[in-house]
């Protein structure tokens, strides 16, 4: 069984963090229940699974029942009660009370009190690499390590905080979405190389009609064709404020010569690379 809990807050830091974490619990047997008033910290409390399903908390005299896996916030000072529940893995990270108006400054959203969890790769990643880092506390440098990991780790639970949850787009085909999304992550790093997106496609198990289907779902307006134009002309802004000739950059753009670059770049921008270039000079 892991350690239950590990104090940070007497460990000297080599950066002088923002948000120094005061300790974490991970276990994969949590067990015993809480009736009274919290100390003045700040939990958040990451609920892996357990054999009931569900939790409930009683925090200020407010009922929370949630499913597995989710986050779960525990107020500073708060008063708190939890009934008698079955053995649960849990992962959890402890603030000072004094901070939490730097957590909120961070971005993080404190209320509502809890909700789902998907456990993504990246949460189960985070965890793990605070827990590799707690077994050599003393090593130079890995307390700030644990400080920002943890913070990560929190943006993570952020990103499906139920206020954000309209900000996701729409996911028709979680299936298809994510091929999607490999293909336009593959655009954004590969733009300026000589790119057959049917091959794309087909190399993500995709047909060239059901791959353009799909993209409309995420890119609505916006066709791979244009997409890929969109970034190429992107970096090109970026590289007329160096001193590379317009027919280099162009080439290295992947366009087949200057006057194709030119001609594209005025189009989206409304005037030609030469132009530009010159307004980015300072008088």
């Amino acid at each position: 069984m892991k350690n239950h809990f590990l104090h940070f807050n007497d460990l000297p830091r080599t950066l002088a963090a923002p948000l120094p974490l005061f300790a974490r619990l991970s276990s994969d047997n949590a067990r015993g229940t809480w009736n009274g008033r919290r100390e003045n910290l700040m939990e958040f409390a990451i609920r892996l699974s357990a054999a009931d399903g569900y939790s409930i908390d009683i925090q200020n005299g407010h009922e929370t029942r949630l499913p597995f896996p989710h986050v779960y916030l525990k107020y500073p000072e708060s008063d708190f009660h939890s009934p008698p529940f079955a053995p649960r893995r849990a992962f959890a990270l402890l603030y000072d009370g004094a901070l939490r108006p730097r957590l909120e400054e961070a971005g993080l959203l404190l209320t509502p009190v809890g909700w789902p969890l998907e456990i993504t790769g990246e949460i189960r990643m985070l965890m793990e690499k605070i827990d590799a880092l707690c077994d050599n506390l003393f090593l130079p440098g890995n307390v700030d390590r644990i400080d920002h990991y943890a913070l990560c780790l929190l943006r993570e639970l952020m990103l499906q905080h139920p206020a954000r949850q309209h900000l996701r787009p729409p996911e028709p085909d979680s299936f298809h979405t994510e091929k999607i999304q490999r293909i336009a992550s593959f655009l954004r790093t590969h733009y300026a190389e000589k790119i057959d997106l049917s091959a794309l496609a087909a190399r993500h198990g995709l047909s060239r009609r059901t791959f353009f289907r799909y993209w409309q779902n995420l890119f609505p307006g916006d066709t791979p064709h244009q997409y890929l134009l969109s970034l190429r002309l992107q970096e090109g802004r970026r590289l007329l404020r160096s001193e590379l000739p317009i027919s280099e950059i162009a080439r290295e753009l992947g366009f087949s010569d200057a006057s194709g670059f030119t001609e594209q770049f005025r189009r989206r921008y409304g005037e030609t690379p030469t132009r530009y270039r010159r307004h980015q000079q300072p008088e």
